[in-house]
């Protein structure tokens, strides 16, 4: 049988072909810590950034960092910045013509990474290709707000297995990453197949693939932390990737998100659980 890595291998060799499509999530990797920021606070008020540090991964032209703008409002989400343990580049807005999209780093989690991402994958696991930004702050207002999409090429034939990629947002030191009550990773009962982007499965909890996160009550004496942190989980393929936005001291307008059609989202589902029934035939999960 075909291990995991083969089969992505081949899935990368013949699942991109096509004509390209027009984009409008726009990606650019970027692998500077201050520029992200920057651009991610862009336009917004209540908020000032005392200092920002990137951790990623970068190789052979391939980065796990990047800006993006998205003029037709993809997902619903503004422009930002795109976190991934996989190439940014791959991640703009299109049809989804891999299945099994990756790119392994190879890079393994320092032990302060692996404490952060236990408790959001289920503790006891490995996690590979991390990408972390984190940035030390005032608030002017005592709070902060963030709107968050999270997808992963896990999703659907790897939930229930070992390779629970996820997603974390440590305030002060405290995972605010709840959805439901639930952590964010590939796990979560409210992944469901969503058009927009190369990613196969994204956190859509009642359709909406747009998440605000805050945080309230803030001293506004004081520097505060934020971290954002992805990271592959039990081994270093098949990406996960997360779009922010809009990190301010004032929560921004909401605004709708782009849905498929009902009958196309059946039918993209009904398509990729097909092609993702051939991956599990092909790629059995780890021991």
């Amino acid at each position: 049988m075909k291990t995991r890595l083969t089969t992505v291998l081949l899935a990368a060799a013949f699942g991109g072909g096509g004509v390209t499509p027009a984009q409008a999530i726009l990606v650019s990797p970027d692998a500077v810590g201050a520029s992200l920021t920057t651009s991610l606070t862009e336009g917004s008020t209540g908020l000032t950034v005392v200092s920002s540090t990137l951790s990623g991964n970068s190789s052979g032209g391939a980065v796990s960092s990047g800006t993006y703008t998205n003029t037709s409002g993809t997902y619903g989400i503004g422009p930002g910045i795109v976190l991934s343990s996989g190439d940014v580049s791959d991640y703009s807005d299109g049809s989804n013509t891999a299945t099994g999209n990756t790119t392994d780093f190879g890079t393994p989690a320092t032990g302060a990474q692996e404490a952060l991402l236990d408790p959001i994958t289920g503790g006891g696991f490995s996690h590979f290709d991390v990408t972390q930004l984190d940035i030390d702050f005032t608030s002017s207002t005592g709070e902060v707000f963030f709107d968050v999409v999270f997808g992963s090429e896990e999703f659907d034939e790897y939930v229930g297995s070992t390779f629970i990629d996820g997603f974390g947002l440590f305030l002060n030191g405290t995972n605010i990453a709840s959805v439901g009550g639930s952590p964010v990773n590939i796990n979560h009962p409210d992944m469901a197949f969503l058009a927009g982007t190369e990613l196969d499965g994204i956190l859509a909890p009642g359709g909406d693939p747009r998440l605000t996160f805050s945080g309230t009550g803030l001293d506004t004496s004081l520097t505060h932390s934020l971290s954002f942190i992805v990271a592959d989980t039990s081994d270093s393929i098949l990406d996960t990737t997360t779009y922010i936005a809009s990190l301010g001291g004032t929560t921004t307008s909401p605004s709708p998100s782009p849905i498929p059609e009902p009958g196309s989202l059946v039918l993209m589902g009904l398509g990729l659980a097909g092609l993702g029934a051939t991956r599990r035939r092909k790629r059995p999960q780890a021991a």
